[in-house]
């Protein structure tokens, strides 16, 4: 039994190491709508909490997640012209080889989301429930690649399960983030 016991514990100390038990990460973004699309005349920004458990690697790849609250608005109408969209989406990310103290990124993600009205100016969504695309470009920057500068583009949208389906396209979003580890 001691014999099979130090086995066991052999083999763990073996493989965690060759697991990528490393750190995890802990962050947050804060996004500005820099230029949207549908509708013309929307306002914004989105603060979004990340968690890479630094566990999901192959190569270059890493899979991280983050949840998010988005408060968009259009200023010309006096009617529907407030939205609030909750997110939670897993990402991919495509990290480049380290230039000096920039890493540069380019990050996809395909996620849920759910929109407090299922209006906005003309814009009808349809339904509460929606899906979250985004895709960016971005580096970090700083001694432990702890702050980032990206834009993004972002989409939302029911993938027609409703008879309406407006969604929102937002080409253009400004992003700022830090990341830390424990």
């Amino acid at each position: 039994m001691e014999r099979f016991r130090f086995i066991v514990i052999a083999i763990i100390l073996f493989f965690i190491p060759q697991l990528g038990l490393a750190s995890p990460y802990y962050g947050g973004t804060f996004s500005y709508v820099a230029y949207p699309k549908e509708p013309e005349n929307l306002h914004g920004y989105q603060f979004l909490l990340s968690y890479d458990p630094n566990r999901f690697q192959w190569r270059q790849f890493n899979l991280y997640f983050d949840g998010g609250v988005s408060q968009l608005w259009i200023t010309n109408r006096p009617y529907y012209t407030t939205l609030t969209i909750y997110t939670l989406s897993p990402i991919i990310r495509y990290s480049f080889k380290k230039r000096g103290p920039i890493s540069p990124y380019l990050e996809i993600s395909a996620g849920l989301a759910y929109l407090n009205h299922t209006r906005l100016d003309d814009r009808n969504f349809g339904m509460h429930p929606a899906f979250a695309d985004r895709f960016g470009i971005g580096f970090y920057v700083g001694c432990k690649q702890q702050f980032s500068l990206g834009i993004h583009t972002a989409h939302y949208s029911n993938a027609h399960l409703a008879d309406y389906n407006s969604g929102i396209t937002i080409p253009v979003e400004v992003d700022v983030g830090y990341r830390f580890s424990l």
